[in-house]
């Protein structure tokens, strides 16, 4: 016994039919690889960042004298500038960014 539509033939599945089924399956493995590759682009992009951007630093203190007053705050390289004003006159401290330590002290000298 075989089971059917009495009446109603079979496509052929000819030259054409094959043809859309080769597009079909070729284009789906480039969407597939396209998804992929996109996934592959977003995970690089994200490392580059990481690689960019150095974990934060503990923020540094400075222990000022009492008097004293920061006029102005410059970086210059890994170097701070500091210029302060202390209660017996003008100084410019330089301070190492890297080890956050005083490298350097000039004072004003008085008139």
């Amino acid at each position: 016994m075989e089971v059917g539509l009495v009446g109603i033939d079979a496509p052929e599945r000819g030259g054409p039919y094959r043809a859309a089924l080769a597009a079909v399956i070729i284009l789906s493995l480039l969407l597939v690889l396209g998804v992929v590759a996109l996934v592959a682009g977003f995970v690089r992009q994200y490392r580059l960042y990481q690689q960019d951007h150095a974990p934060a630093v503990a923020a540094a203190s400075l222990q000022l004298a009492p008097g004293t007053h920061i006029l102005s705050a410059t970086v210059q390289g890994n170097r701070l500038l500091l210029h302060v004003q202390t209660p017996a006159g003008g100084a410019l401290e330089v301070i190492d960014l890297d080890s956050g330590k005083l490298a350097a002290e000039v004072k004003e000298t008085g008139p």
